[in-house]
């Protein structure tokens, strides 16, 4: 995919090979990345650039990924966020300012659908856009559940 003026993308992650792997994959598909390695550093270049969309890890030394957004929202609320983590999802009150949570085993064509369907959505209300995602992988994860099933 190639866009005349790529989306930005910053990835703020404290686990390189993470960063580094998400950047690239990005990077394959037109997008432009920041790749920040903590909060502080992710909130300085948010504020700096002209960010399109936000991923960021969940468990992180200092700033976890909530804060993160919830200080990202407070400053630009339109920009659409995504958490990724390698453990079960945060309680609901941790994904006030998250508008995607994505774990961290998806596949990267998952990775990257996720990505897009948020770039798409950027318009609708934080909650609406992760009530809607949400019941489209729910959906989705009944489908292939049925489809391996060995009855």
């Amino acid at each position: 995919m190639s866009f005349s003026n790529p989306p930005v993308i910053l990835c703020i992650d404290d686990h390189l090979s993470g960063l580094v792997g998400r950047k690239a994959l990005l990077e394959q598909c037109g997008y432009r990345v920041l790749s920040a390695m903590g909060g502080p550093e992710g909130l300085s270049l948010f504020r700096s650039n002209s960010v399109t969309a936000v991923i960021v890890d969940y468990h992180m030394p200092g700033m976890s990924g909530d804060i993160v957004a919830a200080k990202m929202k407070n400053i630009r609320s339109e920009v659409p966020i995504m958490m990724l983590s390698a453990y079960v999802p945060p309680r609901k009150s941790k994904l006030k300012g998250i508008d995607q949570f994505l774990s961290k085993s998806e596949s990267p064509a998952n990775f990257i659908a996720a990505v897009k369907v948020m770039l798409q959505n950027r318009s609708r209300p934080t909650f609406g856009r992760w009530l809607r995602d949400w019941k489209n992988r729910l959906a989705h994860n009944l489908v292939s559940s049925r489809g391996t099933s060995t009855h």
